[in-house]
């Protein structure tokens, strides 16, 4: 986290177990609820104000909302706090919002102690991957694509096929946002000519935080624009 806690702040470890070879832990301090999967950070939440995005790369991954009109239907791939879930709910109550999360654990912590605000959503427990493959909802405006086993992205974002499926999911006026920590070069020079394969006739951007590990990537299926001033501070925009 890149939050420091000050030593005369009340620090708390509210829960600890481990599950099927995982540790997962919640803590809390006077501002701050954070949960941890085997020792790595994968979201916190402000006590005060829930909604609130606590990590740039989330300020990034919210961005397409920015220039969509009245889109209607959103699926995020990757539950773990809720952070993405919380703020939508709250800025964008129009937006129905399913998602998708293969770790019933992670599901219970966020319910138990990531849902102040009793958000009824549907949560589909399951992976993401035979989701996207299998069903038969009607098409999205937008996907989030945010799954991570620990700090590692899980394999199937390196199959080609798991975007085809994605794409086949998408209204005409969509947005794909991918969520990513890529721990070497061949991983994101792997995934970048996956995605321009995929996604030709769109425009994708690419965006990090400094300091952060994380890298996004925006996918507008229809070539509409960022707004001018995320557009300047994008590592790259391609139009594919």
């Amino acid at each position: 986290m890149s939050k420091t806690i000050d030593q005369h702040e009340q620090l708390s470890q509210i829960v600890q177990l481990n599950n099927q070879g995982k540790l997962y832990e919640v803590y809390q301090n006077n501002e701050l609820r954070w949960l941890c999967i085997d020792g790595c950070v994968q979201s916190a939440m402000s006590l005060s104000q829930p909604d609130a995005l606590m990590f740039p790369h989330m300020l990034f991954m919210t961005l397409p909302l920015n220039v969509m009109k009245n889109p209607a239907r959103a699926l995020e791939l990757g539950l773990g706090g809720g952070g993405i879930l919380r703020h939508l709910s709250e800025h964008y109550p129009a937006l129905g919002i399913e998602v998708v999360e293969y770790d019933k654990t992670v599901i219970d912590l966020y319910e138990e102690h990531f849902n102040p605000q009793q958000l009824h959503h549907t949560i589909h427990c399951m992976d993401a991957c035979h989701f996207i493959n299998d069903t038969t909802a009607e098409p999205f405006d937008l996907i989030f694509v945010d799954v991570f086993d620990s700090s590692e992205p899980v394999p199937f974002m390196f199959e080609t096929s798991f975007y085809q499926d994605i794409k086949k999911h998408l209204t005409k006026n969509s947005w794909v946002v991918l969520n990513t920590v890529l721990s070497t070069q061949e991983h994101l020079e792997t995934l970048h000519k996956i995605l321009i394969d995929v996604f030709s006739g769109t425009t994708i951007y690419g965006f990090k935080a400094e300091q952060f590990a994380n890298f996004v990537w925006l996918i507008s299926t229809d070539n509409k624009p960022l707004d001018p001033i995320w557009r300047s501070q994008a590592l790259f925009e391609l139009r594919v």
